[in-house]
């Protein structure tokens, strides 16, 4: 039985660090490569500089 509290005790251990870094990642304000990679494919129209 002590196999079984060691085992669960290292999943919520992995599980606790999982949402750790998944949460510190999201906070991040540099944007992911997975981002800059799907920017060619985003539908927003280019913003136009007004003439002087």
């Amino acid at each position: 039985m002590e196999v079984l509290g060691l085992t669960i005790f290292i999943s919520f251990a992995l599980g606790a660090l999982f949402a750790a870094m998944f949460f510190f990642s999201q906070r991040d304000s540099r944007r992911g490569i997975e981002q800059d990679a799907l920017l060619p494919l985003d539908d927003a129209p280019a913003v136009k500089k007004p003439r002087p």
